[in-house]
């Protein structure tokens, strides 16, 4: 279960505990109800005098009024303690103080009479509120059926303690009190249930407001131009807004989420009416593509769970701009990246072109090292073949040049049958034995589809001068070798023909 899931014996709790703030505010004025009794009692004690006809004597009132007084006050102790302790363990106290200052008020009134010779009116209004505040209407019909039958009796067994029409006051007296008392009961009654609302409402406004600051938090996290990034965002997200069971899961297979906490009990609201459990289903549509269906369960309060959905569905949709905005980027970053390959590639062979060899020269520390290789025979291929074998030609060509290179060299084709070899920090020696390879490998006879292909290379190499970083110089040195090698090539080939042919003469 999640730190927002509740139990049913929670949600009682809470419950308890608003109809406690309520109750809180109607024990202030049964205390101020109480010291007026207290007050009224030692006051009366003071003031007794025995009547001509006999009675309590003076020395015994005062005791016994004294006693009184600190009893009341002993039950304003444990109701207090009431207020504070464990739902059965209240119910125990309250009804054990409510029990006492009935028994305390019923035995001034035996002493003092009943009203209207006695301020035995506002005492017996004393258990009366109380019972109404801890047990409501019910504990004070209760408590006022016991008092009065009580107050009879008394009257009925002991005649000559009471006045003649102690009978008629009493019949008189005791409903004109409960008629008295039950309004304020109500009105007490009421105050719980209004303060109660209103901590129901404050803790409800209080809860809209975490979800507007946690839903603002994670749709501020949501847009990381990723999509598999927006999906776990979104199931965290909804976790955190109190929903379990989280999922999205695409129709291309993708599936994001938790499973379940199998040891966490399972809510039960069967018995509650004022709790459910609602099954989100929301469809997020990314453009041009997948299909992906956020799953997740809410559970609590009816309103609790009204404003949960509303945070989801608000993520949700903030997903579903999210996962736009990734699709987009992504189509842009491959727009770009199309842009920048036709700007800086060979579309033949995927090599490197001149400008891009020249970007990526300008990144590569240290001096260079430069080979400019040249077909030879190139021509006659595509005389012989066709245009499209000499396409293929090339491209196996450029797999060769890159099978023959150091790790750390750069390959570009210049254009036609030219390609460059950037070698950083070679020595002659390096370029040579480069070359030689190069020479070596391309010298190979070609199968290409339209029949074998022998061709040749040349080869000119240079190198930077310290502290010189211009290619395009670099490429000059290394062209007008290579041609020199060519030349020198085409020479000694002349030379040989006619040292062949002269004899032949």
């Amino acid at each position: 279960m999640t730190a927002r899931g509740r139990t049913t014996r929670d949600r009682r709790a809470t419950r308890a505990e608003r109809r406690d703030q309520g109750r809180s505010v109607a024990e202030r004025a049964l205390g101020q109800i109480r010291l007026v009794a207290v007050a009224l009692v030692v006051v009366g004690g003071a003031g007794y005098r025995p009547s001509e006809n006999g009675g309590l004597a003076r020395d015994v009132v005062l005791p016994l009024a004294g006693a009184a007084a600190a009893l009341l006050l002993a039950v304003a102790v444990l109701t207090s303690r009431a207020s504070k302790a464990a739902t059965g363990r209240r119910s125990k106290l309250a009804a054990a103080g409510t029990i006492a200052d009935a028994v305390v008020v019923l035995g001034v009134v035996a002493l003092a009479g009943l009203p209207p010779h006695s301020f035995a009116l506002v005492l017996l209004m004393l258990p009366f509120l109380e019972a109404a505040l801890w047990f409501g209407l019910s504990g004070l019909a209760g408590l006022w059926t016991i008092s009065s039958v009580a107050l009879g009796a008394y009257v009925v067994v002991f005649p000559e303690n009471a006045a003649d029409d102690a009978l008629s006051v009493l019949v008189i007296a005791m409903p004109t009190l409960l008629l008295a008392t039950i309004p304020v009961a109500m009105l007490a009654e009421h105050l719980v249930a209004q303060v109660g609302q209103l901590g129901t409402a404050r803790e409800a406004a209080d809860d809209r407001a975490r979800l507007l600051g946690d839903l603002s938090a994670i749709t501020a996290e949501i847009f990381p131009l990723d999509r598999g990034a927006v999906l776990a965002q979104l199931v965290a997200g909804a976790e955190q807004l109190g929903a379990v069971g989280v999922t999205v899961v695409g129709d291309d297979g993708t599936s994001v989420g938790t499973a379940e906490d199998a040891a966490a009990p399972a809510v039960d609201t069967s018995d509650d009416d004022e709790h459910e459990t609602m099954q989100l289903a929301r469809d997020l549509v990314v453009p041009g593509g997948t299909v992906y269906t956020f799953s997740a369960r809410v559970t609590g309060a009816v309103e609790e769970v009204a404003r949960r959905v509303e945070a989801l569905d608000l993520l949700v949709a903030q997903a579903r701009v999210g996962l736009a905005n990734a699709v987009l980027v992504q189509e842009l970053e491959r727009l770009k990246q199309t842009y920048q390959d036709q700007a800086t590639r060979d579309q033949l062979t995927g090599l490197l072109n001149r400008r891009g060899l020249v970007l990526t020269a300008e990144q590569i520390p240290g001096h260079l090292g430069v080979l400019f290789c040249d077909l030879d025979g190139f021509k006659g291929v595509n005389d012989t073949l066709g245009h499209a074998a000499g396409d293929e030609l090339l491209e196996k060509v450029a797999r060769r040049l890159e099978a023959s290179m150091r790790a750390d060299s750069v390959l570009g084709r210049m254009g036609g049958d030219e390609f460059v070899v950037v070698a950083p920090g070679a020595s002659d020696e390096d370029l040579s034995a480069l070359g030689r390879r190069i020479e070596i490998e391309v010298g190979k006879p070609f199968l290409l589809e339209a029949g074998m292909a022998r061709i040749g290379v040349s080869i000119g190499a240079a190198h930077a001068k310290p502290g010189e970083r211009d290619l395009d110089s670099l490429l000059g040195q290394a062209d007008a070798l290579m041609y020199e090698v060519k030349r020198s090539r085409k020479s000694g080939r002349s030379r040989d023909e006619a040292t062949v042919d002269g004899p032949a003469r």
